[in-house]
């Protein structure tokens, strides 16, 4: 039995000090499961098979927009909402909200419509991305832009570049800047940090530059979530862990990989 086949709860290096960490990895096959920590990835199973379009977690949740509804995580699996198909899926501080079929709408145990937005490719927070520009939520007042295929807080990936919404005291008041040209698969921020992926590789804003990220894989990034350490996934099912070198237990930080094999990869999210 080789190391990477042993659970990561079993393996003596990490101990209590570093808590294991559920990342769920959406795709044409379904969800997979990965456990990882302290920069380490273990065991990865799937634990949910349906044509994923996109998964977003928060506070202990989970949630993938599917070809056929929209599914949350419970103790028991993964779980039908009623939803009916989905593009994407997000979370902002009132619970999940979801997008298919031109339907926006919020769920408390049940859906509840909020307005229409077409062709809509991710949720997040305040705002959702669509092939019409940015939206604002609840409003769903435009806010700009065109082809927009992902947003984290002020930044939104288009099929032309990366752009920062800034100045305003409303929404309706700012402008968009372009920050990076070309074009850009996915944004992620938790507020501190920021990466954004694009056709040529995956960035980091550091000190108000964006700097290549050194991965081991050369596959093209989808995705990238954050939790206890910094997750990525490629479009061919490498998953991507960046861990501080004081949180590790070999003293090795930086980006370590694993190939799930698992086709189409939509996104990557943890609870």
């Amino acid at each position: 039995m080789s190391d990477d086949d042993i659970a990561l709860s079993e393996k003596r290096m990490y101990g209590a000090k570093r808590p294991e960490t559920h990342a769920y990895v959406a795709s044409g096959l379904g969800v997979t499961r990965v456990e990882t920590a302290g920069g380490q990835i273990g065991r990865f199973s799937l634990s949910e098979r349906c044509n994923a379009r996109d998964v977003a977690g928060a506070s202990g949740e989970v949630a993938v927009a599917t070809d056929e509804d929209v599914l949350v995580l419970t103790d028991d699996g993964f779980v039908p909402t009623g939803f009916g198909p989905a593009t994407a899926v997000g979370y902002d501080g009132d619970g999940l909200l979801a997008a298919g079929d031109g339907r926006v709408a919020r769920y408390s145990g049940e859906w509840r419509d909020i307005g229409e937005v077409a062709d809509v490719r991710a949720i997040d927070g305040d705002r959702l991305a669509a092939a019409e520009g940015v939206y604002a939520l609840p409003s769903l007042d435009r806010l700009g832009l065109v082809d927009v295929v992902d947003m984290a807080g002020d930044y939104a990936a288009t099929e032309s570049g990366l752009y920062r919404y800034e100045g305003g005291s409303t929404d309706s008041d700012g402008e968009w800047t372009e920050v990076r040209s070309g074009r850009h698969l996915a944004v992620a921020s938790d507020g501190e940090q920021v990466h954004a992926a694009a056709a040529d590789g995956l960035y980091e804003l550091t000190a108000g530059a964006w700097e290549p990220c050194t991965l081991p894989a050369t596959e093209r990034v989808v995705d990238v979530t954050y939790g206890d350490d910094t997750y990525a996934i490629t479009e061919n099912g490498t998953f991507l862990v960046a861990t501080a070198a004081e949180a590790t237990a070999d003293g090795q930080g930086g980006w370590r990989q694993r190939s799930l094999g698992v086709p189409d990869v939509v996104g990557v999210a943890v609870a």
